[in-house]
C-alpha cells in the first residue's frame, strides 16, 4: 500500500518542482538571448550576401559594356 500522502511530502515535492522550474526559466533566458544573438547575425549574413549580389551585378554590367565597346561579341549567339 502506498505511503501517506501528507502536507509535509507535497511541500517537499513542490520544492522540487519549483527548483526545477526555476532552472528550466534560466535556461530559456540563455536561449532566447543565444537566439537573438543567431537572428542578428543572420540578417547580418543576409545583408551582405545582397551588397555581394549587388557589387557583381555592377561588375557584369560594366565587363558587358566593356565587351560591347571591344566588340568581343560571341559568335554563337
Amino acid at each position: 500500500m502506498p505511503d501517506k500522502v501528507t502536507n509535509e511530502l507535497l511541500y517537499e515535492v513542490l520544492k522540487s518542482v519549483q527548483a526545477q522550474v526555476s532552472i528550466i526559466r534560466e535556461d530559456m533566458t540563455t536561449v532566447k538571448v543565444r537566439l537573438s544573438s543567431v537572428d542578428t547575425k543572420l540578417a547580418t549574413l543576409h545583408s551582405d550576401i545582397a551588397s555581394q549580389s549587388d557589387r557583381i551585378d555592377r561588375v557584369e554590367s560594366r565587363l558587358e559594356r566593356v565587351e560591347t565597346r571591344l566588340n568581343f561579341t560571341d559568335k554563337t549567339q
